[in-house]
């Protein structure tokens, strides 16, 4: 199985509001793929075609400056460190493997990209201090598998997330090696296109709102449509 990490593609800093709790729809059970599209796009029931409201967000070869930081006081640049493979699920053996090349950064390796709003949250079970699925949260990485499969235009952010217990660097790092699953696994297992999956690693800096950072609900994975 091919591991994807992408080598310019780095931490995400959101313009504006560093946090968008407000606009995280959070599920207990794997949604439809109708109530998928409603919920990411804003839309009525029916108006699939409801244009997605996005904000910019600015990515490259370094991690951004803090979100109250003026941009013209942003430190100089550190090269970035890419994250060690995570651990992988284990595919059943008669399972094909999908090896598409992994996608690159633009030119230049710093751009800008338009991400929808709206999130949806899951509550991915991974095993402790791991990236490994577990069996009982497949349901929702199959939802979003419908969602990719029903309209091949669309493509996602994969943001991993963690509570504030543990080391913050090392709940970076597994943040983001478990977006990275989600990835392998929707790739893998389903045939999405990489290029149409951008994962990230949050840590535990963006806690759903009328939560406490300990509370286990921050731990999730999150889908924004990207423009």
């Amino acid at each position: 199985m091919k591991i994807f990490r992408p080598s310019l593609l780095a931490l995400l800093l959101l313009t504006g509001s560093a946090v968008w709790a407000d606009d995280v729809k959070m599920y207990d059970r794997a949604p439809s793929v109708e109530e998928l599209q409603r919920q990411l796009s804003g839309g009525a029931p029916g108006d699939a075609k409801r244009k997605v409201r996005t904000r910019a967000i600015v990515f490259g070869d370094a991690p951004a400056p803090a979100a109250e930081q003026p941009a013209a006081a942003a430190p100089p640049a550190a090269s970035y460190q890419q994250p060690a493979a995570p651990q992988q699920y284990q595919p059943a053996p008669a399972a094909q493997q999908y090896q598409p090349a992994a996608p690159a950064a633009p030119s230049g390796g710093q751009g800008t990209m338009q991400v929808g709003e709206r999130a949806i949250a899951f509550p991915i079970n991974f095993r402790v201090n791991s990236s490994e699925i577990m069996p009982e949260s497949t349901p929702f990485i199959e939802s979003i598998a419908g969602l990719l499969q029903k309209d091949p235009g669309v493509r996602l952010l994969i943001e991993g997330h963690t509570d504030s217990s543990g080391n913050p660097a090392r709940n970076v790092s597994l943040s983001r090696e478990r977006a990275f699953s989600v990835m392998n696994y929707l790739v893998d297992r389903y045939r999405v296109d990489p290029m149409r999956l951008v994962p990230v690693g949050k840590g535990f800096s963006e806690p759903l709102g009328g939560t406490e950072p300990t509370n286990p609900k921050n731990r999730r994975v999150q889908f924004r449509i990207l423009g």
